[in-house]
């Protein structure tokens, strides 16, 4: 399971805070500008036509230019992870400024395509 905080829970239900995805549902990652990165998440809902979502994305700010070494640290957390028992790999966690890698400096916003 990947982790990201985006800050404190405030207890609304119109923004994302905190999520965890099953690794395997990791459909790629995209740069967005110079300092983001998009994972996008394959989901199991429907297609959520009113917002216009087909997955499920966590931006990451990022250390500008550094893409592709934020990509691989990601890859290698969850390769790492897939050899033992650990389960739960927190990849970004801005609430408690814990992140895989050195690069990333805030998980920026996460949107989802919700359950209907």
């Amino acid at each position: 399971m990947l982790y990201f905080a985006k800050g404190a829970i405030d207890g609304t239900t119109s923004t994302e805070e905190v999520v965890c995805f099953p690794a395997d549902k990791l459909s790629h990652m995209e740069m967005q500008n110079t300092g983001d990165l998009r994972l996008f998440f394959v989901s199991g809902q429907e297609t959520d036509n009113d917002a216009g979502l087909d997955h499920s994305v966590v931006a990451l700010d990022i250390t500008v230019g550094k893409h592709k070494e934020v990509m691989q640290d990601i890859t290698e957390v969850i390769n790492r992870a897939s050899g033992g028992n650990y389960g739960f790999i927190t990849i970004a966690d801005s609430e408690n400024s814990v992140f895989c890698s050195a690069n990333i400096t805030a998980c920026a916003s996460i949107t989802v395509v919700e359950a209907s």
